[in-house]
């Protein structure tokens, strides 16, 4: 998983040239087999409708409106379906003739959140219009109308403003949820919400009364006691929740809960950790 900070994206999609290949709209049907292949182009997709599992090579995304997915080149991708309508979507499809960076989105896998996604969809249905359209002057606008739409989006998603400091709690609380098993840091927390190291963590706190790592740790700790209550082993359990050192993972999990995690799972002792019953 790519963690995304949105004025790095404007400056290497700005610094770095792309063509336009093609703009296309799509359905997927559900309860039909997972549709797999590689990809050979980069391309953002925005779901229109309906709900998806999309996975490249061994990343894992779902795709729902509100929500654009960035796939690049020489990935194994394939599409799920989740529930009973159709999934809709619109790709904007693109080669880059890019410069070395220090972020290389270009070259990654990422999802972004989106604002007024309503109005994003309708410049998106507006360029599909173009892209119809077989004259050549049509290709030049595609291309242009593009580039003023990503450069346009970018920048309204740079240092999300959230409407009150309660709102950027909930959004780091959720983002840890779904991908506590990530290498998840103060700094990359940082980033990804345009917020000062110092403002943020001060700001979970003053909501919270825990720091922003240590609820991470807590919900690593929480989800490792159901995962060892299961019979899974330790080395396992270390794993799946961020820890590549079992070793280490035992002594944090001693510290946080008050047992080893053979304990657990050997007696399955059931252990609530402090904070599991909040509303988040």
């Amino acid at each position: 998983m790519t963690i995304v900070k949105a004025s790095d994206l404007i400056n290497e999609f700005g610094d770095n040239s792309i063509q336009v290949v093609r703009v296309g709209y799509f359905e997927k049907q559900p309860n039909l087999e997972k549709d797999s292949y590689q990809t050979n182009l980069s391309a953002f997709i925005f779901p229109v409708s309906g709900l998806a599992k999309i996975q490249f090579d061994d990343e894992i995304y779902v795709a729902e409106p509100g929500k654009v997915i960035h796939g690049c080149q020489n990935k194994q991708i394939s599409f799920n379906v989740l529930g009973n309508e159709k999934f809709k979507y619109i790709n904007i499809y693109y080669i880059s003739y890019s410069n070395c960076t220090n972020t290389d989105y270009i070259h990654s896998v990422f999802e972004m959140k989106i604002k007024n996604y309503d109005l994003v969809i309708k410049s998106l249905n507006n360029i599909l219009e173009i892209s119809n359209k077989s004259e050549i002057t049509s290709k030049l606008k595609l291309q242009i109308h593009i580039n003023l739409f990503l450069r346009k989006l970018f920048s309204e998603q740079n240092y999300k403003i959230h409407d009150s400091e309660s709102d950027l709690v909930s959004d780091i609380i959720e983002f840890i949820s779904k991908y506590y098993m990530e290498d998840i840091s103060l700094k990359k927390l940082s980033g990804r919400y345009g917020e000062s190291i110092n403002h943020l963590s001060y700001v979970f706190y003053k909501y919270t009364k825990i720091r922003p790592i240590d609820y991470l740790i807590k919900y690593r700790m929480a989800v490792a006691t159901r995962l060892l209550e299961e019979g899974n082993s330790v080395k396992k359990v270390a794993s799946a929740v961020g820890y590549n050192d079992e070793f280490y993972f035992s002594r944090l999990f001693k510290k946080h809960v008050g047992v080893v995690p053979s304990k657990i799972k050997n007696k399955n002792i059931s252990v609530i950790t402090e904070g599991e019953n909040n509303e988040w």
